[in-house]
């Protein structure tokens, strides 16, 4: 499990969903910017967007490391059975889980092929 302890305290400050990509925008508590860049993203689910939107850790899980909560959270199967044989197929194809878990407002899981941190400077440098 990756770890981004320089967003305790930051913010969401919004998504932008293409196709199957979707940025995460954030900001550290002392507002330096970054996007987060996920790609290839099978299923993603956000609740209690709010004005603020304190995060309280930003993780990112993949191999052995998804689980089956991550499973059922993202895709919401009630069959235990349908849910393993997903968790295996994620472990197979090397899927990444981003969870981003607030202190207050919204929270974020997101399951994809790849994920980037970026500077949201070298992003509109480009």
């Amino acid at each position: 499990m990756e770890k981004f302890d320089q967003f305790h305290d930051g913010f969401i400050d919004g998504l932008l969903v293409q196709g199957t990509s979707v940025r995460v925008f954030l900001s550290t508590e002392d507002r330096q910017e970054f996007v987060l860049e996920v790609g290839g993203v099978l299923s993603l689910k956000v609740d209690g967007f709010r004005q603020g939107n304190i995060i309280f850790d930003v993780l990112i899980r993949k191999g052995d490391d998804i689980t089956i909560h991550d499973i059922v959270n993202l895709l919401g199967f009630k069959d235990e059975a349908k849910a393993l044989r997903k968790l295996e197929e994620a472990r197979r194809m090397n899927l990444i889980v981003l969870e981003i878990n607030p202190s207050y407002g919204a929270s974020c899981i997101i399951l994809g092929e790849s994920v980037e941190l970026l500077s949201r400077l070298k992003l509109s440098a480009s």
